[in-house]
């Protein structure tokens, strides 16, 4: 690695490199995410669960900016609690990013899946940016951003886990941050802070991985490169308290809102982090996994769980390399280097959670993950293996060095053995037999569309997936309120409000009198039920001046709750 200044290269020639490269990634990111997208139907076809819930969280975003609501928190699910939004992820860091197209549109399906898509680009340019930064090497750098883009464990979560793998602010966190540290300029003190705060309002889990970069860094830049001089470290401690100041200001608003939500649990943390294994042994659904279990190999693990984090043989090969050469005292960059070499282990030892005597007593104890969540805030990290986006990061960084040195020795050889090795790793990384199939396409259905066109009033639908093993499906109706924005009593989040179970309970009972008494209890004025047949004709209706039918769509049945 290299960190001397670049000579210039023309204004059409760098155009041109950088046409080449999107193309490439463009490329690149349809082959790779085409079994787990329907790129056909990206306006209307969408994966359940969280998917649906986070498209919702955008929305909601997008529809208190364009429509000036007054609070952001009191979101229209889990009618009649206050501050719903709480109960997951605000998402807004990426909503900014949705806003556009959902203004133009009001498709919340088309907005997620064009940012979805843009999140795969980002992050292979971002990583891209921080190798070129240290190698002048397009071809080790394109590596790095196929590396930390398209491992399998971003494929893995990204169908469903926008907020996962929305990490390209932290490679361009550490651009600014050296920058700063390097000049003191407030300008790029200014630049830096916005990085981390975007990224820190695009969802807790990448509020804390940022924050352990840059620390980490920080310290690397102070401490082992001395990248301040003595003289200029007050001036330092004054430009980072004035940027904390300013960062906390702007994010603890949002923070304040989540006392609601239980902290991490040993036991939950434990059932949730990564092991030594799941980085080398390839999951079910990649090629090589396929081929070990047709042999009866045991060790691949499913697609669907935390504890899946595959990051491909290739690029831990190449990784080892980078790290190997890192330990060379000619070299000028080798010092950065071992930072990306420290920050693996850093994420990797965080990955796993608790120690076994942790998870027994269910006590925090002395571990490395158990002492981060005790610092406030931390401790609704619930997923220690999501650590794994820093050690992508970092093995990306160490995979191109690795690249670069197999350059400097080899020429164009080394080169060669560099496009061998994108081509494998990708075929390493691509999702085959996917579980879940492509999107579905689902549009909303047209018994929304009519509530739109009604007097507002809560709404509720059934029936009603809440405490079942298909509770995720709770999340069609925030997807379907989309059309609407009436309150609705349904939800699904991370967690549910006190009493919304008791509620729902109450509620799918419906035409029976118990249900409607909880109805105009609670104010809920419409009905939906997805049946077959209409419920009014089962003879368990309470009188007919009670429910009046609106209207009938396919099998969708719209009631009003009439006052008594």
């Amino acid at each position: 690695m290299v960190t001397d200044i670049p000579v210039a290269e023309s204004g059409r020639r760098r155009y041109a490199r950088h046409a080449v490269l999107a193309v490439l990634y463009v490329i690149v990111c349809g082959v790779m995410v085409a079994p787990i997208c329907n790129l056909t139907h990206l306006a209307s076809a969408s994966h359940g669960g969280d998917s649906r819930l986070i498209i919702w969280t955008l929305a909601w975003d997008n529809h208190v900016w364009l429509d000036r609501l007054p609070s952001l928190f009191d979101a229209n699910i889990f009618y009649p609690a206050t501050n719903a939004l709480a109960y997951s992820e605000h998402l807004l860091g990426i909503s900014f990013f949705t806003l556009p197209v959902y203004a133009l549109t009001r498709n919340p399906v088309l907005a997620y899946n064009l940012v979805w898509l843009l999140s795969f680009l980002l992050s292979a340019f971002a990583a891209h940016a921080l190798v070129w930064r240290h190698t002048r090497d397009h071809l080790a750098a394109t590596m790095a951003g196929l590396v930390f883009a398209f491992c399998f464990y971003r494929m893995h979560q990204g169908h469903g886990h926008l907020h996962v793998i929305w990490a390209f602010l932290i490679p361009f966190s550490l651009l600014t941050l050296e920058r700063w540290v390097v000049t003191l300029s407030w300008r790029w003190l200014a630049v830096f802070v916005v990085i981390v705060t975007l990224q820190a309002l695009s969802s807790w889990y990448q509020a804390v991985l940022i924050f352990v970069a840059d620390a980490f860094f920080m310290l690397w830049l102070l401490l082992a490169e001395q990248a301040v001089p003595k003289t200029r470290v007050m001036r330092l401690v004054l430009q980072a308290a004035a940027g904390a100041i300013v960062a906390l200001a702007i994010v603890a608003p949002f923070a304040k809102h989540y006392g609601v939500l239980a902290a991490v649990t040993p036991r939950e943390a434990f059932s949730n982090a990564a092991d030594p294994a799941a980085y080398v042994v390839p999951p079910e659904n990649t090629v090589a996994g396929q081929w070990l279990v047709a042999h009866g190999v045991k060790g691949p693990r499913w697609i669907w769980g935390e504890q899946t984090v595959f990051l491909g043989w290739t690029a831990l090969a190449l990784a080892i390399v980078g790290a190997a050469g890192s330990f060379r005292p000619a070299d000028s960059g080798a010092r950065r280097l071992r930072f990306f070499v420290v920050l693996a282990m850093i994420a990797i030892i965080l990955s796993a959670g608790p120690l076994t005597s942790e998870v027994a007593g269910n006590v925090w104890g002395w571990s490395p993950f158990g002492l981060l969540v005790r610092i406030p805030g931390l401790s609704l990290f619930r997923a220690p293996a999501r650590f794994t986006v820093l050690t992508t990061l970092a093995i990306a960084v160490l995979a191109a060095a690795g690249c670069a040195t197999l350059h400097a020795r080899f020429g164009r050889l080394g080169r060669l053995l560099t496009v061998a090795a994108m081509v494998t790793f990708l075929v390493e990384s691509r999702v085959v037999n996917f579980p879940g199939g492509g999107q579905p396409v689902m549009p909303i259905p047209d018994v929304y569309k009519r509530l739109a066109s009604l007097p507002p009033g809560p709404v509720v639908s059934l029936p009603d997936y809440a405490g079942t093993p298909v509770a995720f499906d709770e999340a069609n109706y925030e997807l379907f309120s989309t059309a609407h924005w009436h309150p609705i009593a349904n939800g699904y989040s991370r967690e549910e409000p006190r009493g919304f179970r008791a509620l729902m309970d109450r509620l799918k009972t419906f035409p029976a009198p118990s249900s409607l008494n909880a109805m105009r209890e609670t104010g809920i004025r419409y009905v939906v039920v997805r049946a077959a047949t209409d419920p009014l004709q089962t003879g368990t209706s309470g009188p007919s001046n009670e429910v009046r039918l609106v209207g009938h769509f396919d099998n969708d049945f719209l009631f009003e709750v009439l006052p008594r």
